[in-house]
Formats: C-alpha cells, structure tokens, sequence
C-alpha cells in the first residue's frame, strides 16, 4: 500500500467533499488507488489493510473498528459528482455500496462504473501524488490542500479566491477570518511548510470604493515543484507583484492560471498552461475529438467540436 500512486483528473478537485473527516479522505483516495486502471468494481481491503492506511489506534478492537468503518462509509456513499452543461445536469455516487464482514475482517466496496472516467480517462490534465504521503497528514484541511497543489506540482503555485477556497475545504460559515487563519491556515502550514516548503501568501483588496480597509480576498500558495525527467525543476508560475512586494499588500496581477471556460461544454476549468492548450484544441478543432476530453465527456459536444473558436473566456483568477 505504501508504494501505490493516486491519480485522477483535475475535475475531481473541483468537487467539495462536504464533512469529510481525515480517515474518510484516507479511504477514498485508497479506493481511487486500487481503481485506477484496473477497470473493476469492485475493491476489497482487510481490516489490517485499512488500519495501516488510517493510522488506526492498536488499542481499537476489530468489532469498534468496523463499527467505525460502517460511520465512514455512511459519508462515503453520500458522495456525489455533479456534471453540467448547457441542457443538462448529471449527478452519480461515486459508490454503490459497502460490505462490512465481521467474520472475515473484510470491507467490499462496490464502485460505480461512472467514477471511472475520473480515473482513467487521462491526458496531461491529472493530479499525481503518492498514498502514503497523504495518509501520513493529519488534518483534513491540510490533506485538501495537499492534493489540490499537486494539481500544480510542476509550477509550484496555487492561487485561489477566498470563496473558493471555503467551498473545496468545507469551511463552516460562522468561521470569521481570525478562525480561518488559526483553524485552517495554522494545521496546513504546520503540516505541509516541511513537507513541500510551503508558503502561504494572503491577497487583500478593496471590496468597495472609498477609504475603507482592504479585506482578505484569496490565497497564493507557494511550494517546491516537482522535478521533471532529467534532474531538473520545472519553471515556476511567476509569483504576483503583492506576493513579491508582501509588505505592499498590492494586487495580484492578471497571470496564470485562469479560469476557462468552454461554453457549450459548460464546464469551468481550474486551469494551468496545458489545460488552456486542451480547450483550445476543442474550440478550434486542432486537438483531434477522440482525444478532446469535452467530447469525451459528452458525445454531443462532438458535434461542435472546432466550430466554437470565439467561446473561449480566459478570466482572471481575482478581478
């Protein structure tokens, strides 16, 4: 288990995995693990198995253990992928079911066939990181965080609104900014600052016109990336000018990544320099469409595909 890769596309990360605990998160990504490319449905893993990959407690019997596993799984099967375009909106459970043996110290999960796209159906536009690794964190908040910065493990940048960011985390309403920074902010940092040489970056602005204070709009968060084939680094995102010049508080400047948006497809993209080549691609027709993730995604984008070159949107990550 220690050796296995997690790998999904990015509209995964997109999803807001709402209440998850630490060890909910564990077994999903476990789940993802075992799925990935092995066109089955169904995973079985061993009491042991699960206690090695949450961190069990020794002293827990395996009677408190699956009474546990049957809380987790309650969670597990409430979660939900939503997908929508311009006429529809399709929503699946990522699983089916749960088996919880007694007897034989077994979990049975049956996945749904629909999940498996997020899986398999991959081109440059993936999330890559190791199980172990993740496992090994601590805090919800920090193993969120964790896999949606491998989204840019090669330019070792990730900007994101403050709004955005309360809905991928599942960060409760009633947490003003001071709970955020001490609730939230304080257990990422403390876990992923050794791990990836982390910095988080806070972004101010004006919300309103006048002589008001700058409020806290969004995150930059700054990491090592990863090294490509050949020992070298990947080029880094350039940071913005407010995170050069923190002490200055200015503004981000309008650089990548962006939000894209391909109309007609309706999906928006948490992007980088390949996603933004990939929706191109479908828009002007150059990316062939059995290789075009829009029109794998949906067979009647196929149709359209390279005859919508002017529905590209390319929109700042903060205004």
């Amino acid at each position: 288990m220690s050796n296995e890769i997690v790998r999904y596309s990015n509209q995964f990360n997109a999803q807001a995995l709402r209440r998850f605990t630490a060890l909910d998160l564990d077994l999903l990504m476990a789940i993802a693990a075992r799925v990935r490319d092995k066109e089955i449905d169904e995973v079985t893993f061993t009491f042991e198995e699960l206690r090695r990959l949450a961190h069990v407690k020794k002293n827990l019997t395996d009677k408190e253990l699956a009474a546990r596993i049957v809380e987790v799984n309650d969670r597990l099967l409430a979660c939900r992928f939503r997908f929508q375009d311009d006429s529809r909106t399709v929503q699946f459970t990522l699983f089916s079911g749960f088996e919880t043996d007694w007897k034989t110290r077994k979990l049975l999960v049956a996945v749904n066939p629909r999940f498996s796209f997020l899986l398999n159906d991959l081109t440059s536009q993936f999330t890559r990181f190791e199980l172990a690794e993740f496992t090994a964190l601590k805090s919800s908040y920090a193993k969120e965080t964790y896999r949606r910065l491998k989204q840019f493990r090669q330019t070792g940048v990730w900007k994101v609104s403050l709004a955005e960011f309360r809905r991928l985390l599942d960060i409760p309403d009633s947490y003003r900014i001071s709970h955020i920074n001490s609730r939230v902010i304080k257990p990422i940092e403390d876990e992923l600052k050794p791990l990836m040489n982390l910095k988080v970056h806070r972004k101010f602005a004006k919300v309103a016109a006048g002589r008001g204070r700058s409020q806290l709009v969004g995150f930059e968060f700054e990491f090592d990336p990863e090294r490509v084939p050949g020992g070298k680094g990947a080029p880094r995102v350039d940071l913005s000018r407010s995170v050069r010049e923190d002490t200055a508080r200015r503004s981000l400047e309008s650089v990548s990544p962006h939000l894209v948006e391909v109309r007609g497809w309706g999906e928006v993209w948490w992007t980088g320099d390949f996603d933004v080549a990939a929706a191109r691609g479908h828009l002007d027709g150059s990316l062939p469409a059995e290789r075009c993730m829009a029109c794998r995604m949906d067979a009647r984008n196929v149709a359209g595909h390279g005859s919508a070159s002017n529905s590209l949107v390319d929109v700042p990550l903060f205004d």
